[in-house]
């Protein structure tokens, strides 16, 4: 009876938390377009600012690099680290952007996202009545597949008694 209570467990555990993964993967990419862009206006201030001095971005942080000052070579290091981190992230809103299907977003996300970002996308996400049905039975067979699993590892083992009976 209690096995039978698990498996029932295992199946609509499997099948909620499976359902929510294509609108976890919508909030991940609505907080991916938001880092993105605030990242980009930081990189557009510092290359107006280049502009400004008749300078390329990376030759206003060679500038910065070279100077005497420890605290404008910090700025040069941080210039450079946040170009780097909107090249990276352009590039992963570029393939989420052209995946089209929630299969794919999905895959997408959770192979090849930015890892503070998906752990912060995590840290918000609320659970929503919103129940996709190809994901949802894929997550009844992930449980009912765990919950076999977890039968297998956790079986209990058959003992003889002295009569020679088995008993469970």
């Amino acid at each position: 009876m209690i096995r039978h209570l698990f498996l029932i467990l295992f199946v609509i555990a499997g099948g909620i938390g499976a359902s929510q993964l294509p609108n976890f993967a919508r909030a991940y990419e609505q907080r991916l377009g938001g880092a993105l862009g605030e990242v980009q206006k930081l990189v557009d201030a510092f290359a107006t600012q280049a502009a400004a001095e008749g300078l390329t971005f990376n030759e206003l942080a060679e500038r910065h690099r070279q100077s005497s000052d420890s605290a404008v070579r910090g700025t040069a290091d941080r210039m450079l680290a946040l170009e780097t981190r909107r090249k990276s992230l352009a590039a992963e809103m570029t393939v989420l952007s052209a995946t089209t299907d929630s299969f794919g977003k999905v895959v997408t996300v959770a192979t090849g996202s930015d890892r503070e970002l998906l752990r912060d996308t995590l840290s918000t996400y609320e659970i929503t009545a919103t129940l996709d049905p190809m994901f949802g039975l894929g997550g009844v067979g992930f449980g009912w597949a765990l919950y076999g699993l977890l039968g297998l590892v956790f079986r209990r083992r058959k003992r003889a008694t002295p009569g020679g009976f088995v008993r469970r």
